[in-house]
């Protein structure tokens, strides 16, 4: 109950204030006047507002058009990336429980740490939109976007059809980003926090603060590539963007090493967060 309470308090803030920027920077989704006739059944990870359905097609609303209200979809976003960051919480857990396991079966340390750590922060680092399916009951659109770059969840040339800056960035660049340059110095920076705060109190609510970063990044994918919001997925961005440079200040304090290894990632995201401003942009005329 101690921790399910401020969970549910801080699901409920969120959705709040998610729901009041909307309303104040005008990101709330409008059907488009360009509409496009798609002649397959609508996905089920869709919420398409101002749909109808003439003969075999139907006409479905672009630029963010969800049939959930504001706070109702920042409310389920929230939600689902609390519990999210719950569960990677537990994959830390379950691996420190196997740490002693291993230890008594004789298997050494890899650069001084378990193997039952190294495989915890894989997972969680790498593979958290494994959770994120597991809380969705869906098919992760991280996950997706990480596989194949140049494939969009939902509807199809959904995304290559918005208007995007000048120094919008090659597909090919966002899986090197991710999985060659970003990935790997976090797994550096939470196996050094991991060991700095061995003995340490404070090292769960941190590593807390980094898991919920983790779920909202997914989040973010979720609401702009899932649901195909561009505005709402703005505010995601935004709450994701912040909750990284706030893990990286985190880490910093206990150890500057750990807090320099999420410098990468902060500025890579710093490039997706003014790409999602820059088409939401180019694209609001339309909504």
């Amino acid at each position: 109950m101690k921790v399910i309470l401020p969970l549910c308090i801080f699901a409920a803030f969120f959705a709040n204030c998610a729901d009041a920027a909307t309303q104040a920077f005008g990101l709330t989704g409008k059907a488009k006047k360009h509409q496009s006739v798609v002649t397959r059944p609508t996905p089920n990870f869709r919420h398409d507002a101002a749909a109808t359905t003439t003969s075999s097609a139907t006409i479905v609303a672009r630029g963010g058009a969800c049939d959930d209200a504001n706070a109702a979809l920042f409310g389920k976003v929230g939600i689902s990336a609390l519990l999210q960051a719950a569960g990677l919480m537990g994959v830390l857990a379950l691996g420190k429980a196997v740490v002693p396991i291993l230890s008594k079966l004789g298997v050494p340390d890899l650069f001084g740490t378990s193997p039952a750590l190294w495989a915890a922060f894989f997972l969680i680092i790498f593979a958290s939109s494994i959770v994120g399916t597991f809380v969705d009951g869906g098919t992760s659109a991280a996950l997706n976007q990480a596989l194949d770059p140049n494939t969009t969840p939902g509807e199809q040339e959904w995304y290559q059809n918005l208007k995007k800056p000048s120094w919008n960035p090659p597909g090919w660049l966002f899986p090197i980003m991710w999985l060659i340059v970003s990935k790997p110095t976090q797994l550096a920076a939470v196996n050094r926090l991991w060991t700095v705060t061995e003995h340490g109190a404070d090292r769960g609510w941190r590593l807390f603060a980094y898991c919920m970063h983790l779920a909202l990044g997914d989040a973010w994918n979720k609401t702009f590539f899932g649901y195909q919001c561009v505005g709402r997925g703005l505010v995601v961005i935004s709450a994701f963007y912040s909750m990284l440079l706030f893990s990286a200040y985190l880490f910093g304090q206990v150890d500057p090493l750990a807090g320099k290894l999420m410098l990468p990632t902060c500025g890579w995201v710093t490039v997706a967060t003014a790409l999602n401003w820059s088409i939401y942009s180019l694209n609001k005329s339309e909504d």
